[in-house]
């Protein structure tokens, strides 16, 4: 299977998960039926080949959702042994723990065509816990599902989600949050994740948000920031991110966090108005959200 064959079964994976939410029903029972169906030796044999990893509730699941999609007759078997190995059963109140998720409770709210609101995840419904690796062989989704129903933050613009606090949100940011010092500049507002986490830290002494949307503004400044155990490190403007970014100085900002866009396609072009803003200023630090993904579609468009 080439990488651009990958490529296509995952996206295929992806539209499945985005229109249908693809979910395996199922009970306790269920699980320990079909587990009497195999022996320990089936099983030493499916954990050599790379398909099962101790776990037998996140075989079956695996297992249910792959014979769902047909994956069987999509994929070679390189293309399923990465996507067994790289799949996870998400455990409730590990997920709960997340600082945001603690502190943050949500009461609905409407202004305009935005919705603050819960969303979640039916128990045994699929989702992409994180971004897929592009450096390999070949491009495998992240695929996760939780074996209890859960909620988190959402932001609903119309009846299209538009942010929400869930696994991959969660995943994609952290590695850019330990970085973050000094005087801070986040690109996009979205649930306030970001600046919530960054702002517990000591080496970060202010927040500077920017935001062209008015709605998200008020429902962040009215319902969430008041819950933020260091508000007073944060401040929201509302302004175009590039027109902001053309009135900053050297020197304003020790670090920048940039999320403005939905994904790698809309991705690359932001980043590539942001860059020529990263030379001139010189002394910030800047991070990108999915910084990696969109220089490989860069390379690869």
């Amino acid at each position: 299977m080439t990488k651009e064959e990958s490529i296509r079964v995952t996206a295929h994976i992806a539209r499945i998960i985005a229109e249908k939410a693809p979910t395996v029903t199922y009970t306790p029972k269920d699980v320990k039926e079909a587990r009497a169906a195999y022996s320990d030796e089936k099983l030493a044999e499916l954990k050599a080949e790379g398909f099962y990893f101790d776990d037998f509730e996140l075989f079956y699941v695996m297992l249910r959702f792959a014979e769902a999609l047909d994956l069987w007759s999509r994929a070679d078997q390189d293309y399923l042994q990465a996507l067994f190995s790289q799949a996870r059963k998400l455990d409730r109140s590990t997920f709960y723990r997340d600082p945001y998720l603690k502190e943050i409770t949500v009461k609905e709210r409407r202004i305009e065509n935005f919705l603050l609101t819960e969303s979640g995840y039916a128990r045994g419904e699929f989702f992409q816990y994180d971004m897929p690796s592009l450096q390999g062989d070949l491009v495998v989704p992240k695929l996760g599902f939780f074996p209890q129903q859960v909620a988190f933050p959402a932001v609903y613009e119309g009846n299209v989600p538009w942010v929400s606090v869930c696994p991959s949100e969660i995943y994609s940011m952290g590695p850019d949050i330990p970085d973050a010092e000094g005087r801070v500049l986040v690109l996009g507002l979205g649930l306030g994740y970001y600046p919530h986490l960054i702002s517990k830290s000591p080496k970060v002494k202010s927040v500077t948000i920017v935001e062209r949307s008015p709605q998200i503004i008020t429902l962040f400044r009215e319902e969430l920031l008041p819950q933020f155990s260091h508000k007073e490190k944060i401040r929201v403007v509302q302004a175009d991110a590039f027109d902001f970014l053309k009135e900053t100085e050297p020197g304003e900002y020790d670090f920048c966090y940039a999320d403005i866009w939905e994904g790698w396609h809309d991705g690359a072009d932001c980043y590539e108005r942001i860059l020529p803003h990263e030379k001139r200023l010189y002394d910030c630090t800047f991070r990108y959200w999915i910084h990696d993904e969109i220089l490989w579609y860069q390379k690869n468009r």
